[in-house]
């Protein structure tokens, strides 16, 4: 895996809301970490970490998330809810495998991929729409 893997937050993941895309900004910084550790060998003992670090943050961020778009009345607040619970159950899913084998790295690169194809497609094409609600 190379350093090209990791997300680079641009302004497609923006969505309008300086203190969503913060939270956002700090999930791609745990699922980055994640890829250097892939790419540095040290993916086994990084995955506890970075599992017990997305799990915490992850339901903060949703909880707030998802009150923001309700206090927009935002159109994408029910979908949203749904991916984080996809989300969530996903994450849960690894955490199992994750203690069945004891963090092997094949188990971190498919967390890697799924969880940064997870991550930037759902901010790309629901919390983006966050934005239009605000500034309506």
């Amino acid at each position: 895996m190379s350093e090209s893997m990791k997300i680079v937050f641009d302004e497609s993941l923006h969505t309008g809301n300086r203190a969503v895309d913060v939270q956002h900004k700090f999930l791609v910084d745990i699922i980055n970490d994640l890829a250097e550790a892939l790419e540095t060998g040290q993916a086994a003992g990084q995955v506890k970490k970075t599992l017990n670090l997305l799990k915490y943050y992850a339901e903060w961020h949703f909880e707030r998330e998802e009150l923001c778009m309700d206090r927009f009345h935002c159109p994408a607040a029910e979908v949203n809810k749904s991916a984080h619970r996809y989300f969530i159950e996903t994450f849960e899913r690894f955490q199992g495998e994750y203690r069945e084998s004891g963090g092997s790295e094949d188990i971190a690169r498919r967390m890697y991929t799924e969880l940064t194809a997870w991550l930037v497609g759902h901010i790309k094409k629901i919390d983006t729409q966050l934005g239009d609600c605000v500034h309506a």
